[in-house]
C-alpha cells in the first residue's frame, strides 16, 4: 500500500469524519468522542494549534485513493513534548483496512527518525494494553523497548487493563525496516 506522512490540514476534516464513521472497536478507543465533522474540525484545530506552539508533532498517514486523491489511513503523534528533559509521548492508530501490512510500523520508524534527528527529542515513550499484540508489534518494529508494566492502568467499559510501557532513546540502534516518505519531503 503506497502511503506518505504529512502534517494534518484543515481540509482533512471530511476525510477524518469518514474515518470516524467507519471506525471499528480497536479504533474507537483512540479517537475523540465527538465523531461528527464538527468534532473532526475541532480535533484538527487543536492539533494544528498545538503543533504551531511546538507542544506536539502529528502526522497523518495518507494513502492513494481511487478518484478522490488521497485518503487517511492512520496517524502518528508525539504529544506532551517536554523540552527540559527532551521527551515526548507517542501514540498511533490506523483504519482497519490498513492493519497487518506493516504500514504503521513503517510510519512510526519514519516519525521516530524525524523526532530524534530533526526535533532533537531524546526520549520517546509509549504504552499499549497487554492484550493488544498488534500495537505491541508496531512499537517493537519501530525499536521501542519494554521498560515495565502498569497494572490496571486503563479503564474501558468498566474493565481495567494492564499496559506495557516502552521507550526509545535517540542513541538506540535504528530499526532497519522500511519507512514511509514525508510529503512534503524533509
Amino acid at each position: 500500500m503506497n502511503a506518505i506522512l504529512r502534517p494534518w490540514q484543515a481540509g482533512d476534516a471530511e476525510a477524518l469524519a469518514e474515518v470516524y464513521k467507519r471506525a471499528d472497536e480497536a479504533l474507537l478507543i483512540n479517537i475523540p468522542d465527538d465523531r461528527t465533522i464538527a468534532g473532526a474540525r475541532t480535533w484538527l484545530e487543536t492539533i494544528t494549534d498545538a503543533e504551531a506552539a511546538s507542544d506536539l508533532c502529528a502526522r497523518a498517514i495518507v494513502g492513494d485513493a481511487d478518484r478522490s486523491g488521497r485518503r487517511i489511513l492512520g496517524h502518528v503523534m508525539a504529544s506532551g513534548i517536554e523540552r527540559r528533559h527532551s521527551s515526548a509521548w507517542i501514540s498511533y492508530w490506523s483504519v482497519a483496512e490498513a492493519r497487518g501490512q506493516g504500514l504503521v510500523s513503517a510510519a512510526l520508524r519514519s516519525f521516530v527518525d524525524l523526532l530524534h534527528d530533526e526535533l532533537g527529542i531524546y526520549r520517546l515513550e509509549l504504552g499499549y494494553r497487554v492484550n493488544n499484540p498488534a500495537s505491541a508489534a508496531v512499537a517493537r518494529n519501530a525499536g521501542f523497548i519494554v521498560e515495565g508494566r502498569e497494572r490496571e492502568k486503563l479503564l474501558y467499559d468498566g474493565i481495567r487493563y494492564d499496559t506495557e510501557v516502552c521507550a526509545r532513546l535517540s542513541g538506540d540502534p535504528r530499526h532497519r525496516g522500511p519507512r514511509i516518505p514525508f510529503d512534503p519531503p524533509r
